[in-house]
C-alpha cells in the first residue's frame, strides 16, 4: 500500500509538470502525437472541439491509427518499413481534424518536427496482460527515444468492456468489467514501474470507471456504443476531457472545467447535467489515477455550467 501510494503522488506531480519542455519551444506550441488504434481515436476525437471551445490556439494533436493494433503490431510495422497507419492531425490555431494520407508509418511521423508528448498504449483484449507488453512496448520507447529524445512519453490506460459486451477478448476477463479495469490498472502501473520513461498516465480507464459507477450510466452498455468503443456522446467527451485535462491544462494553465461543449450524439449526450459529471470524473481520474470513488461536486460544477450557458 506505502507503495502504491508513493506511485499514485509521483504520477501526479509528473503529470502536471507534463509541459514544462513544450514551454521551452520558441514557437510556444504544444504538440503531442498518438501512437494507438481506435480507442485513442476515441480519446482524442472531440480534443479539437473541445481546445476551439475553450479557445485554444497554440495546441497541436496528431494520431497514427491502425484498427485493434498493439504493441507488438506496432514495433513489426516499424521493424519491417511498413506504412499502414491513417495519420490525422489537428494543427494549432485551426482546431479541426484533417486525415493527411494513408500508408503513413511510424518513422515518417517520428520525423514531423519535434513532438513534446508522445502516447502509447496497449490493444484492448491485452491491456490487462502485461506479459503482452513486453518486449515491444520496450522497444517502441527506445524507437521514440532515438527519434525525438526530448519528447515526454505518456501511457493511455484504456477502460473496461461494457457488462454486456460480446468482444471475443472478454473472456481473458471471466467477461467482468470490474476485473478488467483492475487487471488494467495493475498493468499500467507495472509498465510505469519497469519504464522510468514513462512520466504521464492518462486515466481514460479511470474516467469511464467513476462514471460508471454515477447516474448518468446507461447499464449494462455503460457508455460503449459496442460493448468495448466508447459511445458518441458523454463516452468520448469525457475522454477528451480527460486527455485535456492531464497533457494540455499544465501547459494552458486552465482547466477544462466549466467548458461548454455540448455533444447531441449517442445514447449519452452531453448535456449540461451529463458534461458536470464527465468534467468531475475526468477532473477526479487526473488527480488519483488509479481511484474510483464516487464522483463529488457534480451539483456545484452543473451550477457553474448552468451559469455560463445563461452568459
Amino acid at each position: 500500500m506505502k507503495r502504491l501510494i508513493i506511485w499514485l503522488a509521483t504520477t501526479f506531480m509528473v503529470a502536471y509538470s507534463a509541459a514544462a519542455y513544450a514551454q521551452s519551444h520558441d514557437d510556444g506550441v504544444l504538440r503531442i502525437l498518438a501512437i494507438g488504434n481506435s480507442f485513442s481515436d476515441d480519446g482524442m476525437e472531440y480534443i479539437p472541439a473541445l481546445l476551439d471551445n475553450l479557445d485554444v490556439k497554440n495546441v497541436e494533436v496528431a494520431r497514427l491509427f491502425v484498427g485493434g493494433c498493439s504493441l507488438k503490431q506496432h514495433f513489426n510495422f516499424h521493424q519491417n518499413s511498413e506504412s499502414p497507419y491513417i495519420f490525422t492531425q489537428s494543427k494549432q490555431g485551426e482546431n479541426r481534424w484533417i486525415e493527411h494520407r494513408n500508408k503513413f508509418s511510424l518513422s515518417d511521423a517520428l520525423k514531423l518536427g519535434e513532438w513534446d508528448i508522445i502516447t502509447l498504449q496497449q490493444q484492448s483484449g491485452n491491456s490487462g496482460i502485461y506479459s503482452s507488453y513486453e518486449p515491444y512496448l520496450g522497444e517502441l520507447i527506445k524507437i521514440i527515444r532515438q527519434a525525438q529524445p526530448n519528447a515526454r512519453i505518456a501511457w493511455h490506460m484504456t477502460w473496461s468492456y461494457s457488462t454486456n459486451s460480446t468482444h471475443g477478448e472478454f473472456v481473458k476477463y471471466d467477461k467482468d468489467s470490474r476485473k478488467m479495469l483492475a487487471a488494467i490498472m495493475d498493468a499500467s502501473q507495472t509498465a510505469a514501474q519497469a519504464h522510468p520513461e514513462i512520466e504521464i498516465i492518462i486515466p481514460a480507464g479511470t474516467t469511464i470507471q467513476l462514471l460508471r459507477q454515477s447516474a448518468i450510466n446507461n447499464h449494462p452498455q455503460d457508455l460503449t456504443r459496442d460493448g468495448y468503443h466508447m459511445g458518441y456522446g458523454a463516452g468520448r467527451y469525457a475522454l477528451a476531457c480527460t486527455w485535456y485535462e492531464v497533457l494540455i491544462a499544465p501547459y494552458t494553465k486552465r482547466s477544462m472545467l466549466g467548458n461548454t461543449l455540448r455533444i447531441n450524439k449517442g445514447m449519452v449526450a452531453v448535456t449540461p447535467a451529463t458534461a458536470a459529471y464527465c468534467q468531475k470524473a475526468a477532473q477526479g481520474a487526473v488527480r488519483h489515477n488509479f481511484s474510483v470513488k464516487k464522483i463529488k461536486g457534480t451539483k456545484r460544477t452543473l451550477r457553474k455550467i448552468e451559469s455560463n450557458n445563461k452568459q
